[in-house]
């Protein structure tokens, strides 16, 4: 009896092994779902997707892990060798890897701000930058232009969207958004050719309202000149920036032929002449005013003429024209060339007739984002000039949105001071100015 019953056992062992075995053996759709000679099953869309991109010889490389469920409940998710795979019923299966996997990663996986792919990677149409869809916004990756990988999204998305994406002006991404040291100051997001902000209580400037009134969108007032066209290509909105000579009243002559003011930030301020540039549009406007001895009489504003011979001019020049030319200098930046003819040129006063024209040259380079710096002021502009030693000269910037009401209106960009009118004919000098939204405007000069 006793021998039956090791019998039964050991019979019963082997039927449970047998059992156990059959259990553990995947069935044949199943097997067809291990890759690599690896226990690791790639299951259901994951798998479609994964075939899709060719199994094993794609980037992804071989499993390694199963099919897992995320934190949230929400998905499905597979590791592999070169990143993993995502699905959810609401966004499909798809890939993520690389320096975008990274940054996702970062950002929370699928519990942060991005949520879930909803798309594969693509290439953009410069053929090497990457981006990626997610439910709450984009990645975006260049090997050289980018920085690194930096989601977009929001009202910040909305507006490098409306400027053509990363093939405007603004170019790819070079950080992710931050907000600023105060809730109403909103967020800001630098790129590679300047920053994008948002805020709640943004609204357009005024005085970059008044700016483009006066000097591009206007007509000349009686006696004076005015033209204006797109002379530059789009770029990132930084405002509009006037550049304007005058003839300040450091004594009582200047007072008497001038504009009867010192430096002013006011959009309509007078001026011998001013240039006008809105940075967003391209667009630029040339102004000049015509001529008056105080309480004696006034002269008209010589023809306005849009010339290469403006680089060119000198004093030896004697056609009776104001000349200008603008043309892009640099990565987003302009070079700005002025001749003016003397107002005074029949006013009957020797000294004055006899003056010399009013040369100069402007260039103007927006200030690059530097990962090197905690803080970088890419709104703004560094500024060189060589010129005449008169007049003095003023370089301004009026952004086009204020975050808040008490956000400054108008910038400093550089501005030099004036000697004596003899110096018209003498030997020009060159100032510059590295561009910071500062106290202190002046340009040094050499």
């Amino acid at each position: 009896m006793m021998a039956h019953i090791k019998a039964m056992r050991r019979c019963g062992a082997l039927a449970a092994a047998a059992v156990i075995v059959t259990v553990a053996l995947p069935t044949a759709a199943e097997a067809d779902s291990q890759y690599c000679g690896r226990p690791h099953w790639v299951l259901g869309a994951i798998q479609t997707k994964y075939d899709e991109m060719r199994g094993p010889d794609s980037p992804l490389g071989c499993p390694t892990s199963g099919e897992q469920t995320t934190p949230n409940g929400r998905g499905k998710f597979t590791t592999f060798e070169g990143g993993s795979i995502y699905w959810t019923s609401d966004t499909g299966a798809h890939p993520v890897w690389g320096k975008i996997r990274e940054k996702w990663g970062q950002l929370g996986w699928e519990g942060g701000a991005l949520g879930f792919p909803k798309s594969d990677e693509f290439t953009n149409s410069d053929g090497a930058g990457k981006r990626q869809e997610y439910e709450g916004g984009t990645v975006y990756w260049h090997p050289s232009r980018s920085n690194g990988a930096h989601p977009v999204w929001g009202k910040i998305g909305e507006k490098w969207g409306a400027a053509d994406w990363e093939k405007g002006p603004y170019g790819y991404p070079v950080t992710d958004e931050a907000p600023g040291l105060r809730p109403e100051d909103g967020h800001s997001q630098q790129f590679e050719n300047g920053p994008i902000g948002w805020a709640p209580g943004e609204a357009d400037n005024p005085q970059w309202q008044r700016a483009g009134a006066k000097h591009i969108d206007g007509n000349a007032n009686p006696g004076d000149q005015a033209q204006s066209a797109t002379l530059l290509p789009k770029g990132a909105d930084r405002g509009i920036v006037l550049v304007r000579g005058f003839i300040a009243n450091t004594t009582k002559l200047y007072d008497e032929i001038g504009e009867h003011r010192s430096f002013s930030t006011a959009p309509e301020a007078g001026a011998k002449g001013t240039i006008a540039w809105d940075t967003a549009t391209g667009r630029v406007g040339i102004y000049i005013e015509h001529s008056c001895i105080q309480l004696v009489h006034c002269w008209d504003a010589k023809p306005l003429a849009r010339t290469s011979h403006a680089k060119e001019n000198t004093d030896s020049n004697d056609i009776e024209q104001n000349e200008y030319w603008v043309e892009p200098y640099g990565n987003g930046g302009a070079r700005i060339d002025v001749s003016l003819v003397n107002g005074f040129s029949r006013s009957g006063y020797p000294e004055l007739m006899n003056a010399g024209r009013i040369n100069a040259t402007f260039w103007l380079t927006p200030r690059q984002y530097d990962p090197d710096k905690v803080i970088n002021d890419t709104a703004t502009f560094d500024v060189r000039t060589t010129k005449d030693k008169f007049p003095s000269w003023e370089v301004l910037r009026y952004p086009h949105l204020k975050p808040t009401s008490s956000a400054p209106e108008v910038h400093w960009l550089g501005r030099v001071g004036q000697t004596e009118i003899g110096d018209l004919k003498g030997v020009q000098h060159t100032c510059t100015r590295v561009g910071k939204n500062s106290d202190d405007p002046s340009m040094s000069c050499g």
